[in-house]
C-alpha cells in the first residue's frame, strides 16, 4: 500500500508540476476542449432534434465546398482572363454567410415548432420545421450538382434525364388515321 501511494503521490507531483509549467496552454486547451463539448451538447438537445440530420448537413456543405473550389479552379484553368482564380477568402465568406444563414434559419424554425402556449405544444409549426430542413439538403444537393455540371461531368440529374430521354419515344404519330 505504501508503494502504490507513493507512486501516486509522484505522478500527482508531475502532473501538477506540467499545469504549472505550462498553465496558459493546459487551461486553454482545457477551455476550448470544454466549450466545444458543451456547443455539440447544446446543439444536439436544444437546436436540433435529430443530431445527424445536422452530420449529413455539414456534410453537404463541406462536399459543396468542395465542389465549388474544384468549379473554380476549372473555370479559372479553362478561361484565365475571364474568371479569378480560388481564393480563400471567397471560399470562407460564402461558406461562413450560407453556414450563418443556416444556423439563423434552423434554429428559429426549431423554436418556432416547438412553441407552447399555456404548456401545450403547438404542433403545426413542425410541418414548416421539417420542410425548411428538406429544402436546405435539397438545396445544397443542387448546388453541388450544378457545380459539377458547369465542369462538363455527368450528374445524377443529368444521368436521369439522359435514362428517360432514351426510354421516352420520339417517333411521329401517322397522319391521317
Amino acid at each position: 500500500m505504501k508503494t502504490y501511494l507513493e507512486s501516486y503521490f509522484s505522478a500527482m507531483t508531475h502532473h501538477l508540476n506540467f499545469i504549472s509549467e505550462n498553465f496558459f496552454s493546459v487551461t486553454l486547451w482545457a477551455l476550448v476542449a470544454g466549450l466545444a463539448a458543451w456547443t455539440l451538447e447544446f446543439i444536439e438537445m436544444y437546436v436540433f432534434s435529430d443530431f445527424r440530420y445536422l452530420i449529413f448537413l455539414l456534410l453537404m456543405l463541406a462536399y459543396d465546398a468542395f465542389a465549388g473550389i474544384q468549379k473554380v479552379k476549372y473555370l479559372h484553368n479553362l478561361d484565365p482572363v475571364k474568371y479569378a482564380p480560388a481564393s480563400a477568402k471567397v471560399f470562407k465568406d460564402k461558406t461562413f454567410s450560407k453556414l450563418m444563414y443556416y444556423i439563423c434559419v434552423l434554429a428559429s424554425l426549431h423554436g418556432l415548432a416547438h412553441l407552447q402556449i399555456k404548456g401545450v405544444e403547438v404542433t403545426i409549426f413542425n410541418a414548416f420545421e421539417y420542410a425548411a430542413l428538406i429544402t436546405i439538403i435539397a438545396t445544397e444537393f443542387w448546388s453541388v450538382q450544378e457545380n459539377y455540371a458547369e465542369m462538363g461531368k455527368k450528374t445524377l440529374l443529368l444521368l436521369a434525364y439522359d435514362a428517360i430521354k432514351s426510354y421516352v419515344t420520339t417517333k411521329k404519330p401517322a397522319d391521317g388515321n
